[in-house]
């Protein structure tokens, strides 16, 4: 895939992601876990935005719709939010997501080396893997 494909491919995952967030901070009811999602859902966004940008510069177009994975988190986290609820163990299930995430980023970042845009997902992905080792300290304690 080239470079444009797999900035793409990572734009939509965070959109579904920031799409997940959304919902879980509506239907959280603990503070520290409303403000942790709605700062996920925070860097998300910036993140496909800075994507937006690099892939309108490479006059690629991006779609912003995101995917059916919107729907499927929501739906989800709506389900556990309402069976079990959403606590500091549920973390575990949003670290593991945003892993798959951090795989995107690998892949775009290898698509697009010796690039400006590599550094600016390099950033990003570090920004995020210190997002997902909070959440699993969170989820461990």
């Amino acid at each position: 895939m080239e470079a444009n494909d797999e900035c793409r491919a990572l734009h939509t995952a965070l959109i579904d992601a920031k799409a997940g967030y959304d919902k879980a901070t509506e239907d959280s009811d603990k503070p520290a876990l409303t403000a942790l999602f709605r700062d996920m859902a925070a860097l998300h966004n910036r993140h496909h935005a800075e994507i937006h940008s690099l892939l309108l510069t490479s006059g690629a177009k991006p779609y912003d719709r995101g995917s059916f994975m919107s729907t499927v988190h929501e739906t989800v986290i709506g389900a556990r939010a309402a069976i079990v609820g959403l606590d500091e163990h549920s973390l575990a299930a949003f670290a593991s997501g945003e892993e798959r995430i951090m795989e995107r980023y690998d892949k775009a970042i290898a698509a697009a080396e010796r690039t400006p845009a590599a550094e600016i997902l390099r950033h990003q992905k570090g920004e995020l893997a210190n997002k997902v080792a909070d959440m699993k300290r969170i989820a461990n304690t």
